[in-house]
């Protein structure tokens, strides 16, 4: 061994992903992870503010944010088509735009509101991939969905976020199954308890913060929260490593769903 480091190609080098909801939180942390890893993401996002600061200044890769509203078809469509114009191909679309109604029983949810949260946490999925698919067939690419442990194990006062993220996993499994024949493998992240700006809005209403994120931790074996970056390696697995993997949900939950817990 002459004791030389050996140099290692970037993980993500000159592919194209689209990252939606990518401005903060979870996405943020997966646009992070695919740039720093040579990546070309098109980050779809409404916070002018925030994406229009983006910047990949001396990172591998490259951020290119497009203004999208999530809910709206023609924004999708057209964001689609303004990465192809720019980039010329989509390796890996990384549905992740989500929101979070808080900790509320059905008696204080409306019809209405139940309906604006499928249609951004699981309508925004199935349009997105539905404009990606043409792209992505030709390159053999991906699909990574941002499901939840709620996805599989229901919380108290959430029968509206955890219908929606169960949707998000039905879905990724039955894509998996149709796009097979074209190459594409479409898999899903479930995190647990992320700490993320939504999080810290959801948990104040709960009273203190500390305390909150405190109980929150300890619903994990790790005994802590997760960060951003986390989920986005967990996708850059995904995305490039599991080669042979479709269809699965990986869980990131630092252990929340196993073991026994005490039922309030």
């Amino acid at each position: 061994m002459s004791g030389i480091p050996v140099s290692r190609g970037f993980r993500f080098q000159n592919k194209v992903a689209v990252v939606t909801g990518g401005c903060c939180g979870v996405g943020r942390g997966c646009v992070d992870v695919l740039v720093e890893e040579g990546g070309f993401v098109a980050v779809l996002d409404f916070n002018d503010e925030v994406g229009k600061s983006l910047n990949s200044d001396g990172l591998a890769g490259e951020m290119y944010f497009i203004h999208c509203d999530m809910n709206k078809e023609e924004d999708i469509k057209n964001a689609i088509e303004e990465v192809i114009k720019k980039y010329g191909r989509i390796d890996c679309l990384v549905n992740n735009v989500g929101t979070h109604p808080g900790s509320k029983e059905i008696d204080d949810l409306s019809v209405q509101g139940f309906r604006d949260l499928l249609n951004t946490n699981l309508v925004s999925y199935f349009t997105a991939s539905k404009y990606a698919l043409p792209y992505l067939r030709k390159t053999e690419g991906c699909i990574v969905n941002t499901g939840s442990i709620g996805s599989s194990a229901a919380a108290k006062g959430m029968p509206s976020y955890c219908a929606s993220k169960g949707g998000t996993i039905a879905f990724t499994k039955a894509l998996a199954i149709d796009e097979a024949k074209h190459g594409v493998r479409v898999n899903a992240v479930s995190p647990s308890i992320v700490d993320t700006p939504l999080l810290r809005t959801v948990i104040r209403q709960w009273g203190e913060e500390q305390e909150q994120v405190d109980m929150l931790a300890s619903f994990t074996q790790l005994g802590r929260l997760s960060i951003p970056r986390e989920i986005g390696k967990a996708c850059l697995f995904l995305a490039v490593d599991a080669t042979f993997t479709t269809g699965e949900e990986l869980m990131c939950t630092g252990g929340t769903e196993i073991g026994y817990g005490v039922k309030q």
